[in-house]
């Protein structure tokens, strides 16, 4: 695993990455999931904090299917899905790794830890040491659906760019 963690206080951060494994890690918070994009193409990660989320009330039908609990350690990579990491404690799977931290007032700590990327265009599976292109990732919280369960208003976004150094 990387040495150290970051905290994504602002709404675009660049982190540079060893090539081996990470892990991502999301509080949950009065809300079931995060939705993220993940590309190795910054079209959605130009987005400014303002701009609309194209396709943003389909976001629910763009989510692309996980395994359950991680169990590949992967990260999906796609120029047009979403994944949704969610937690619902009435369920016997979600799509973070097996073991969720609870925390008080109802809050839980999710990690995906990354050892590949499954690329959904090409149907590749590349190890994260092997990978030399930057990735970009996208977050967007819901705070609001519709009665038919479409996002209606946005909590919170997050972008990062990871690039890749082979120091050891």
């Amino acid at each position: 695993m990387q040495d150290e963690s970051v905290l994504l206080d602002d709404y675009e951060s660049s982190l540079t990455l060893k090539k081996k494994s990470f892990k991502i890690q999301v509080m949950l918070e009065r809300m079931d999931g995060v939705y993220c994009y993940a590309s190795f193409k910054d079209s959605i990660y130009k987005l400014s904090e303002k701009d609309t989320i194209p396709g943003f009330i389909d976001l629910p039908n763009m989510a692309m299917a996980e395994e359950e609990f991680n169990k590949e350690k992967e990260l999906l990579v796609s120029n047009d899905g979403w994944s949704y990491w969610f937690y619902d404690p009435k369920l016997n799977w979600h799509r973070f790794n097996r073991k969720i931290v609870l925390l008080d007032g109802g809050r839980i700590v999710g990690s995906k830890s990354i050892k590949q990327i499954y690329n959904v265009s090409d149907t590749k599976t590349v190890k994260v040491k092997d990978n030399n292109e930057p990735l970009y990732l996208f977050f967007v919280a819901i705070s609001e659906t519709t009665t038919s369960g479409k996002p209606a208003k946005e909590l919170l976004r997050r972008k990062v760019r990871i690039e890749w150094t082979n120091d050891d």
